[in-house]
């Protein structure tokens, strides 16, 4: 803001605020403070103590920019703590009123932090002095200082009053002189402003400050008992009266407009008149608002009292019709006032005689014409004419008044056009009704008033503008097209206004078509206004609103980051949206933890939209910096996290209990979760152990590999944010591993060892579980297959009748890993039963095995047997129960016929094996003999009690079993 000030006569002001004999400066305190706290409302601040609020330099910024419309910039603390920064912020203002053009002169920033009373009120009053007085009398061409031309101001307001102010100080004090400032901006509104009494002083002012604050807008900066005193200055006044000057009437305020009276007929025009003669007259007040109409008339110097009689028509509200009678001849005085106001041209002379002939006048006669009474082919601003011819209508001169649209009287010329004729000119500001009354002789003519209405001859609202909702920046040169081809022919105009009131230079092209293109070179941040008028009507819904904006706005760029948290080792995007803010160089530094600067890439998707990406390698915070044209626009702090938290990674399910382990071909399930380890969304998947690495690797890969070494498959399913349910099915039997890694970093516990086994893959069979084959006396085995059931313990328990100490004992061989040969011996003949368990699970369904055992006879066996005999000395072939200690027992056993070809002297190279045992699992001696493949072995027992013969018949080739028998030895 650059304000053209007599800059000798504002120091003037300034030297006498900082004078040291100044005695009102409590006055000026009050006032100027109360100013600021006007403007600062609209940021919800308040200064209370303009010697401690000020010193920050915060309140004088926010000051500046609401009295602006401009932004200081970012040039400054918003919380300052330090004096340095305090200083800095009311640098920055002093720097910025420079800007604005304000001539700072004695006064340092230092006197404002140290809160020198004196020189703070002279800086406010600078602020005042150029942003309110002098920005008001900025089109005031007129000579003289700003204060005299801020009291022309206000004396052209007093106009209608008749009043005059010399001053800003004593005249001002007893309240009189701004009761009648508020009623002539405000007609009616203190309708006794004429009679108050000068004594009450501090009231006139009060009722004065209250109407004009609630009705005209004024805000209340002095205190009344501060204007109505002696000691009020000239400033404090000047601050307060300065905001009367572009102060509007607000709506609904109880206000008159007698400017808006018409008084009309002879009595008041004085034509045709004749002493004792009714001298009728109208005072048409319709549109002056509420408020009465009184009408005087004084006589000629010595003459009776004049009678006046006059009453509302009744047909229009407002409208009065009357009459007076003059008795004498001479001048008479008409007084007609609204609301004790003046109507326009009041108070009306009126000469009356006796002399006749001169009072003989015919409207009638008079003859008009012209275009400015029909409205033909006229517009706005051109000029409308008509002449009046009277020469025969005898010897008086025409009175032509014109109103218009808005009951306001329109300026005319009048030309003498030879003896009895007139030419008239005037040229209506606006489109509407006009109303042009023409009296001859103080009588209207026949067809007076004419109403003459001035039309448009153009569409307005089919003219239409394009490109109002670019963005314009300071030096940008904006082409806007305005299309009037269907509008109708007339001339386009426009007028270009700056936030500061300039008008703009602008080039208005146009191809002869209706296309116009209108072009402007804005110098000033805000909104500009583009008025548009075709054909004089005003294009409808402007003046036309065009923001202009700085070249360079930091605050408008926007930065988008999805999250604080970032992944470590992922690329982060970091989204620049500069398309408002100017133009800038747009710098991103990134800075990690150890305060390195980190590489980013830069990639430019679309003019002011940039992706700038980076890759944190390390856990910690990471700075981002963002600046635009050189200024700071945000700095944020991103942490990176690992994409998974492993320590917070919680694996579990019945597939993961080892005291339960899995079944082949029943589906393992297990849960992971993983909603308090994840930083954002991850991505789960099976390892491929083939693949070293991905382009897009998951943050958990999952493996399970088979007994055979092989990856078993898996199903991953997410069932809700961060918890992953996973299943497979285990194909065969044995050791299987769990691993869940993230980066080749395994998670707890892992690797989880599992274990499948597979009963159905279990085999068992062999003489030893068939009922039948088994023969008492032999040996007999089975064999239990579980090569394909994984590894687990083998348990087989033997169910028979023998109890004690012959009871069957299983011998468990394992010649092959998971294959197992069991043997036991069944000495006596009846159904056994063999449980066999693997693991914890018992075999065939559950339920024991059920081999018989047969009792031999002599020489028969099964065929896949060798066939001997036994012969046991004074006894029968079964044995008997008992025998006697005396006895010499005599076994004799016989190959059978088809080896006899292999036998020797010797025996076979495996003999049979016969043992006799005893009490106490003794043996009993025995000798042995052979001949012509014949055993004879001969036993002495020594004790009593149960004995039992065993035979095992073996070769080196086959083992056919074995067999035994039970006898009893007795004394």
């Amino acid at each position: 803001m650059t304000t053209q000030v007599n800059e000798d006569e504002r120091q003037c002001y300034l030297d006498d605020v900082i004078s040291e004999n100044v005695g009102w400066i409590r006055i000026q305190e009050k006032t100027f403070k109360r100013w600021m706290n006007e403007h600062l409302k609209h940021r919800k601040l308040e200064v209370e103590d303009i010697t401690e609020d000020l010193n920050d330099g915060l309140a004088l910024i926010n000051l500046l920019e609401v009295l602006s419309h401009k932004s200081i910039g970012r040039h400054y603390t918003k919380k300052p703590r330090i004096n340095a920064q305090k200083m800095e912020n009311i640098v920055a203002t002093f720097n910025f009123m420079k800007g604005e053009g304000i001539k700072i002169v004695n006064i340092d920033s230092t006197d404002i932090m140290q809160g020198n009373m004196k020189l703070t009120l002279g800086l406010i009053w600078t602020l005042i002095f150029n942003y309110q007085i002098a920005a008001n009398l900025k089109d005031d061409n007129s000579g003289g200082g700003p204060k005299k031309k801020l009291l022309n101001k206000i004396n052209q307001k007093l106009r209608p009053s008749g009043r005059k102010a010399n001053n800003f100080t004593g005249d001002w004090n007893d309240g009189t002189l701004l009761c009648c400032l508020v009623n002539c901006i405000a007609p009616g509104l203190i309708p006794n402003h004429t009679i108050l009494d000068p004594e009450d002083n501090v009231e006139n002012v009060r009722t004065a400050m209250d109407l004009a604050e609630t009705w005209l807008g004024v805000p209340k900066l002095l205190a009344p008992e501060d204007m109505a005193s002696t000691s009020a200055d000239d400033l404090s006044n000047m601050t307060y009266l300065s905001g009367f000057l572009d102060c509007k009437v607000k709506e609904g305020a109880p206000v008159v407009y007698p400017n808006r009276a018409i008084a009309r007929g002879p009595g008041v025009s004085g034509v045709g008149l004749l002493p004792g003669k009714p001298a009728t007259f109208e005072i048409d007040a319709s549109k002056c608002g509420t408020g009465e109409v009184v009408v005087t008339v004084d006589g000629p110097e010595g003459s009776e009292p004049v009678k006046v009689e006059y009453a509302a028509t009744g047909d229009t509200p407002g409208v009065y019709t009357g009459a007076y009678f003059p008795k004498d001849e001479g001048e008479y005085t008409v007084n007609v006032t609204f609301c004790g106001v003046d109507v326009p041209k009041a108070p009306f002379k009126v000469k009356i005689y006796n002399d006749g002939p001169r009072n003989k006048v015919d409207p009638k006669k008079v003859k008009v014409e012209g275009p400015g009474l029909t409205g033909d082919n006229i517009l706005p601003e051109e000029n409308a004419w008509f002449k009046i011819n009277y020469k025969e209508a005898g010897p008086a001169e025409p009175k032509v008044e014109i109103v218009g649209p808005d009951s306001q009287p329109v300026s005319f010329t009048v030309e003498q056009d030879g003896v009895g004729e007139q030419y008239v000119s005037y040229k209506p500001p606006k489109f509407g009704m006009y109303n042009v009354a023409i009296n001859f002789g103080g009588m209207p003519l026949p067809n007076s008033p004419y109403k003459v209405k001035i039309s448009p001859k153009v569409d307005a609202s089919k003219v239409k503008i394009a490109g109002l909702a670019q963005i314009i920046r300071v030096g940008d040169s904006p082409v806007f097209d305005i299309d009037t081809s269907a509008a109708g022919e007339g001339k386009l105009e426009a007028v270009i206004v700056s936030p500061s009131g300039k008008k703009l230079d602008f080039v208005l092209d146009d191809d002869d078509k209706g296309h116009h293109k209108l072009k402007i070179n804005p110098a000033e941040v805000g909104t500009h206004t583009i008025s548009l008028v075709y054909g004089k009507v005003p294009v409808p819904h402007g003046p036309f609103s065009v923001k202009v904006r700085p070249d360079c706005e930091p605050d408008k760029v926007k930065v988008l980051i999805d999250s604080d948290k970032i992944r470590l080792g992922q690329p982060t995007k970091i989204k620049i949206d500069s398309k408002e803010a100017g133009n800038g160089d747009l710098k991103v530094r990134i800075i990690d933890s150890a305060g390195l600067e980190v590489d980013v890439d830069h990639d430019q998707n679309d003019y002011g939209l940039d992706t700038f990406t980076f890759q944190p390698k390390r856990e910690g915070d990471y700075t981002v910096d963002v600046t635009f044209g050189g200024e700071p626009v945000c700095e944020k702090v991103l942490t990176a996290e690992p994409r998974l938290k492993l320590d917070k990674l919680n694996i579990f399910g019945d597939g993961l209990n080892s005291n339960k382990p899995l079944k082949v071909g029943e589906e393992c399930k297990m849960t992971i979760d993983a909603s308090r380890a994840m930083t954002g969304d991850i991505v789960i998947r099976e390892k491929d152990p083939n693949k070293t690495g991905a382009e897009d690797p998951a943050d958990l890969e999952l493996l399970v590999v088979g007994p055979d070494g092989r990856p078993v498959t898996l199903e991953i399913e997410e069932s809700e944010d961060g918890v992953f349910k996973v299943a497979f099915t285990p194909d065969k039997a044995g050791d299987y591993m769990f691993v869940a890694e993230s980066e080749g970093v395994a998670a707890p516990k892992c690797p989880i060892p599992l274990r499948a086994r597979g009963l159905k893959s279990v085999k068992v069979f062999g003489p030893g579980v068939e009922p039948s084959g088994n023969l008492c006396g032999f040996d007999t085995h089975f064999i239990v297959d579980a090569r394909e059931a994984g590894e687990e313990k083998l348990t087989v328990d033997i169910l028979g009748p023998g109890t004690g100490e012959f009871k069957p004992v299983p011998t468990v061989v394992e010649p092959q890993k998971g294959l197992f040969k069991v043997k036991y011996d069944v000495p006596l003949h009846n159904m056994y039963g063999v449980d066999v368990k693997y693991g914890e699970d018992t075999l065939n369904q559950g339920k024991p095995f059920k081999p018989k055992v047969h009792t031999h006879n002599v020489g028969v066996f099964p065929s896949t047997r060798r066939r001997v005999e036994m012969q046991v000395t004074h006894l029968a072939l079964e044995a008997p129960s008992s025998c006697s200690v005396d006895d010499y027992i005599d076994i004799r056993l016989k190959y059978a016929q088809r080896f006899k070809t292999l036998a020797k002297v010797s025996g076979p190279s495996q003999p049979p094996q016969v043992k006799v045992i005893g009490p106490g699992r003794k043996l009993v001696d025995t000798k042995t003999s052979v001949q012509d493949c014949v055993y004879k072995v001969r036993a002495s027992p020594v004790e009593t009690g149960a004995h039992k013969v065993v035979v095992r018949c073996a070769d080196s080739d086959l083992v056919y079993g074995s067999f035994s028998n039970m006898f009893e030895i007795t004394k």
